[in-house]
């Protein structure tokens, strides 16, 4: 089984499991909590950057279900100007049900997009599902082909895991910079462990969650936004 066959398997796995998606939904407010989290991150660094999604064309690389697409549009994101891919099929068809997005079945690795195509190109914990390195740096390549001198990269992903799930590898801000060489980086550390804040939700309740985050303690997850350089080819 090739590193492809595996991740489509380890989905239909994933998307079979009760447990698993009656967990990943905003009802659940452990969930909902670091959804407005990563949010709040994302517009302060779109503030930062002085980014207008105005008419910028956007790819997310992995879509799925389409689940980010609302939040890509509330930010400010066209429809018109949205493209999802992703390799599962029965998912894309989830995604076309839920959303007017243009979607295309393919690889990261094998983007069916011309050179400088987007201002933008996301990916929303796709590495850490890769774990074969070729693989990585092709999707890496990939993404920054597509996307036009001075356009961004839109990274969310886990940085560190207490797990030992071999479908599921973090991948360090060091990787990162080296996957994406042409690249300038804004970091933010995000993501309380889940063990952990499930245990605060548990005690304190929702309010303590809000509070233990001010910590900045047991970050799993970094939020990047990166600009392409202009002379990267």
């Amino acid at each position: 089984m090739d590193e492809l066959e595996r991740i489509q398997q380890r989905y239909r796995e994933r998307d079979a499991s009760q447990a698993l998606t009656g967990f990943w939904t905003l009802r659940n407010p452990l969930v909902l909590h670091l959804s407005q989290e990563r949010e709040r991150a994302v517009l302060h660094a779109f503030s930062r950057a002085h980014l207008d999604l105005h008419g910028l064309q956007w790819l997310d690389v992995g879509c799925g279900r389409g689940v980010e697409f609302p939040n890509y549009l509330r930010w400010g994101a066209e429809v018109d100007h949205l493209v999802g891919v992703d390799l599962m099929h029965h998912r894309l068809l989830a995604a076309r049900e839920a959303t007017g997005v243009a979607l295309a079945q393919a690889s990261g690795s094998q983007l069916p997009f011309a050179d400088a195509s987007f201002d933008i190109v996301s990916q929303n914990v796709v590495f850490s599902s890769i774990v074969d390195a070729g693989v990585r740096t092709a999707v890496a390549a990939e993404m920054l082909r597509v996307l036009r001198p001075g356009g961004q990269v839109l990274w969310y992903d886990a940085a560190r895991t207490r797990g030992n799930d071999p479908h599921f590898q973090a991948v360090s801000r060091d990787e990162v910079e080296r996957l994406f060489p042409a690249v300038d980086w804004h970091w933010q550390r995000l993501t309380t462990d889940l063990g952990v804040i499930r245990r605060v939700h548990a005690a304190f309740g929702e309010r303590a969650m809000r509070l233990f985050d001010l910590t900045g303690l047991m970050k799993t997850h970094l939020l990047g936004l990166g600009t392409k350089r202009g002379d990267a080819a």
